[in-house]
C-alpha cells in the first residue's frame, strides 16, 4: 500500500476512532449513576450496561485493529502481531506499558463472547474503571497519529 491510501487509510480510522469515543463518553456518563455491583438495576438500565461495555470493546477494536495498524502502515512498519502492534505503541509513548492494551483486548474478547451476560459484572466493572485511561490512550494517539498524517501528506505546490 503507498503512503497516499495508507495515510488516507489512517484518517478514516481517526474519523471513526473519534466518533466510537464520542459514544463512549456518552454511555460512560450514564453508567456512573449505576451502582458497581449491579444490584438492583432494571432491564432497561442493564441495556446501557451492555451498550456501554459494547462501546468499550468497540473503541478498543478501533484503536487496536484499525488505528495503530494504519499508524503502522504509515510508518512503514511490517505487518505483525497484536503483541507487535501494542509494542510500537509503547515505543511511541502512546500507552505506558504494553500490557494496558493486551488487557483491555482480552476484555473486548469477553465482552464480545459473553453471550448470556455470565460475566457482565465484572466486565462493566473494568470498563468503568478503564474508561478514562482508554479515551486518553485513544486521544494521545489520535493526536500523535494526526501529526504523522500532516507530515507525509504531500503539500500542495503554490
Amino acid at each position: 500500500m503507498n503512503k497516499s491510501l495508507s495515510g488516507q487509510h489512517l484518517r478514516e480510522s481517526l474519523v471513526e476512532l473519534q466518533k466510537a469515543k464520542a459514544h463512549l463518553a456518552f454511555s460512560f456518563e450514564r453508567v456512573s449513576r449505576l451502582p458497581g455491583n449491579l444490584e438492583g438495576v432494571t432491564e432497561s438500565e442493564f441495556e446501557i450496561v451492555e451498550a456501554f461495555c459494547s462501546r468499550f470493546g468497540r473503541v478498543v477494536d478501533i484503536l487496536i485493529n484499525k488505528t495503530l495498524r494504519a499508524l503502522d502502515r504509515v510508518e512503514l512498519f511490517p505487518p505483525g502481531t497484536l503483541l507487535d502492534v501494542v509494542n510500537r505503541a509503547e515505543k511511541r509513548g502512546l500507552i505506558g506499558g504494553a500490557i494496558v492494551l493486551r488487557e483491555m483486548k482480552e476484555i473486548r474478547n469477553i465482552i464480545a463472547h459473553d453471550y448470556a451476560g455470565v460475566e457482565l459484572q465484572q466486565v462493566f466493572t473494568y470498563c468503568r474503571e478503564q474508561t478514562p485511561l482508554l479515551l486518553e490512550i485513544s486521544n494521545r494517539t489520535a493526536d500523535y497519529s494526526s501529526r504523522v498524517v500532516s507530515e507525509t501528506t504531500p503539500k500542495e505546490e503554490t
